[in-house]
């Protein structure tokens, strides 16, 4: 995940009112009919710091050091997430001359 104070494009130290602002002027750049992408990420970005106790622990420690295994998933393409042993094979034998 980026930092959601950057996606929002507040400061660190912001209050609540600034941002459910910052959402709301994000939401009305990327609404999810225009573009699906950009307003998941706004979404996630204000789940991650929306109230006073989330944003601090945000700020304290970061991100979540290990996503949860759907969305990694989500990442690799279908075609990539299973892979035979012939792969395995080859990087076991080492470097072919």
């Amino acid at each position: 995940m980026l930092n959601p104070f950057t996606i929002l494009n507040i400061e660190e130290n912001a209050d609540d009112e600034a941002v459910r602002a910052a959402y709301v002027r994000a939401i009305r750049q990327s609404p999810p009919d225009r573009d699906p992408e950009g307003f998941r990420r706004i979404r996630d970005a204000y789940e991650a710091i929306r109230d006073t106790e989330k944003r601090l622990a945000f700020r304290l420690f970061g991100p979540p050091p290990l996503p949860q295994l759907e969305d990694v998933r989500a990442l690799i393409p279908d075609e990539r997430q299973y892979v035979g042993p012939s792969l395995w094979l080859d990087i076991l034998r080492g470097p072919q001359k």
